[in-house]
């Protein structure tokens, strides 16, 4: 029944793509003509001169997961104007900075696409950087709140003397439209265990149930405590003051800023220049600016341990999916496939699970957990660090682990389950659409998309969807050292955050990647260990189509912005329902999933 309503939902928008796709066939074929000996730059070749400023920003996008794969439709779909750099890379970039004579000091300017687990690791990165006795400066022109959270860290922020800063707290809004599906003539029926489990809520009605309010409150609150804490601390300014702040306006001008001590001064780009290169920066060449190297051109210099015994950094970021997967989810085949294939590797002493996921498929969440529960049966420790989301399909993949790590804002838990059946009955009835056929057994037609469920087939739906949480349970309880009755108090589909989550015992201990590879080295005993990514940056990607689709390291001076292309921002806006819609693939139809995905703005 779920290919219906994927077909259904997918089938507007994916006539839309292939129409632009096709007029862009041409174009691609000829261009890779042109490009097949085209040029790109080697990172490899990067030489830092003396009094270079690391500029961190420039609209870079971090992931957990190193770049990776063939990029196809959906990298076209949903590829950004900046580069992207993993997140183990970005840290150990700071970190080396911090030791090299030709970097003067860093510039924190223009927009970071990053969870809010990732700033909150980049700005410790930045704290420490600090030690080192070089200047941490912040550029805002226009700065959205994200932005600022990862500003403020900064010894000195400077705004634009016509810029603005937004600072207006967090919301969560998600689109229902159960009550339209039933005046199209859709059908859906829910089968579900947990009275917090919400992700299906969207689908049966107009507005969101008080337990999905109450956690949803619970969450936000407690992120934004967070940033405010965060922001306060260095801003050096009282938490209840900075709220008092935060509620006055929202959105700040650079005098306005300045007097409520957001920022420390109002500039213009040139006068930036000049505080720049008085900070004991290089002019550039051409005497107008100063000299600088991007984040991710100069993480290139960055070389992990490639001697010793080995640990591996597995990542599993994205929706969990039935089979191989996509470069954007988790494969449960693949991920499952990967653990298998380190647990043969005589040389390896421990696992890194680094989770970055809201769930999906139950049947894929199921065979990954295996292959955790082997790697330690094995004796090799597996140590989990869970990015800005790590709940339901990737909490219950998470379990089994020795060790959990969390951030205190990561959104984890969502011990639940639920199915969705569609069906087109009343649909078919307005445009008097028949349909007819024959069956040899009682069941053969359960869950036909043409009729609703009768009340006994959605009870054997039901039963599926009660064991498949009774596995969950005991997979948590058993990993957790925790009793089922216990286990299953604390679950109900809830969501929690990672600070609530160690007090629960379903987290071990509030900390980040470099934390868990910390913990991962002492259990292995081994503190000089070789480093692995899997999957290991460029890995199974062709350069040719890279070129292609992608739009490549952004080499512009600072102060430059691509042009904005409103049909690919189209795009990219609706992608991720077709994400979402591709995502619902598991062979029962059974999910753990969590609606709650951060903003990486």
């Amino acid at each position: 029944m779920k290919d219906f309503f994927k077909s259904v939902l997918a089938s507007a928008l994916g006539m839309f793509v292939a129409i632009v796709v096709g007029c862009f066939a041409l174009v691609v074929m000829v261009v890779a003509l042109v490009s097949s000996s085209g040029n790109g730059h080697d990172n490899a070749a990067v030489t830092i001169k003396p009094k270079t400023m690391l500029v961190i920003g420039g609209d870079l996008t971090i992931n957990d997961t190193p770049a990776h794969g063939t990029p196809g439709l959906d990298f076209l779909l949903t590829g950004g104007n900046g580069p992207e750099l993993d997140l183990l890379r970005a840290l150990e970039a700071i970190d080396l900075a911090a030791k090299d004579r030709n970097i003067a000091g860093i510039l924190l300017s223009g927009g970071l696409s990053a969870g809010v687990t990732q700033k909150a690791e980049i700005r410790r990165a930045i704290v420490a950087f600090k030690a080192s006795g070089k200047p941490v400066i912040a550029w805002v022109e226009n700065g959205s709140q994200g932005e600022y959270y990862l500003s403020s860290v900064a010894d000195k922020v400077y705004m634009h003397a016509s810029g603005e800063i937004e600072l207006k707290g967090l919301a969560s809004y998600h689109m229902y439209f159960g009550e339209t599906l039933k005046m199209l003539g859709i059908g859906v029926q829910v089968t579900k265990v947990g009275k917090y489990k919400s992700a299906v809520e969207p689908y049966i009605g107009g507005a969101m149930s008080e337990p999905a309010r109450e956690q949803a409150e619970a969450l936000m609150g407690g992120i934004w405590k967070r940033v405010l804490g965060d922001v306060a601390k260095s801003r050096g300014l009282s938490s209840n003051a900075l709220s008092r702040t935060v509620n006055s306006a929202g959105i700040y001008d650079a005098k306005k800023a300045v007097e409520l001590k957001l920022a420390d001064k109002a500039l213009h780009r040139d006068e930036l220049v000049k505080l720049v290169r008085d900070a004991g920066v290089a002019a550039d060449e051409s005497g107008t600016s100063f000299q600088q190297v991007n984040l991710h051109r100069y993480a290139s210099k960055v070389t992990l341990p490639h001697s010793g015994p080995r640990i591996a950094i597995v990542y599993a970021e994205g929706e969990i999916v039935d089979g191989w997967g996509s470069a954007d989810d988790i494969g449960g085949d693949r991920l499952a496939h990967d653990l298998r294939l380190l647990r043969g590797d005589k040389r390896l002493k421990a696992v890194v699970l680094r989770v970055n996921s809201p769930g999906g498929s139950a049947f894929a969440s199921d065979i990954v957990a295996r292959e955790v529960g082997l790697l330690k049966a094995q004796g090799i420790p597996v140590v989990v660090s869970m990015g800005d989301v790590a709940a339901s399909g990737g909490y219950y993949i998470s379990a089994k682990a020795n060790v959990i790590f969390a951030d205190p804002s990561t959104i984890t838990g969502s011990i639940g389950v639920f199915g969705l059946h569609f069906n087109y009955d009343e649909l078919a009835k307005k445009v008097q659409l028949g349909t007819d056929g024959v069956k040899t057994a009682r069941y053969a037609d359960l869950l036909a998309e043409h009729r609703a469920a009768t009340p006994e087939e959605l009870a054997i739906v039901q039963t599926s969807v009660d064991g498949v949480y009774e596995t969950f349970l005991r997979i948590v309880a058993d990993g957790r050292g925790l009793k089922r009755d216990g286990v299953h108090e604390i679950a109900q589909g809830r969501v929690w955050l990672g600070e609530d989550a160690r007090g629960l015992r379903l987290v071990d201990k509030l900390g980040g990647l470099r934390d868990a590879i910390k913990e991962a080295k002492a259990l292995a005993k081994a503190d000089d260990a070789e480093l692995i990514q899997v999957p290991a940056l460029n890995s199974g990607r062709e350069n040719l189509i890279q070129k292609l689709l992608s739009d490549g390291d952004n080499e512009s001076p600072l102060f430059a912005k691509a042009p904005s292309d409103p049909a690919k921002e189209f795009l990219k806006a609706n992608a991720k329902w077709l994400r979402s819609i591709r995502a619902l693939n598991d062979p029962k139809g059974v999910y753990l999933t969590c609606p709650v995905v951060p903003d990486r703005r």
